[in-house]
């Protein structure tokens, strides 16, 4: 089942980052990163989970 995490689900509306996989691993690593690297925030893994939904 692929997965989606959208930026602006998690407030930043001027974003437009989005990503969708099946891998759940290798997407919560993807958006840590451009958490880290875009938003200059740092996200747990229990967060980003909790930002995933089905597509």
């Amino acid at each position: 089942m692929v997965k989606e995490v959208q930026c602006k689900d998690a407030g930043f509306e001027d974003c437009d980052f989005i990503i969708q996989d099946e891998n759940e691993d290798e997407m919560v690593d993807l958006v840590q990163q451009h958490a880290e690297r875009t938003h200059n925030k740092s996200v747990s893994r229990d967060d980003v989970q909790g930002l995933i939904h089905e597509v």
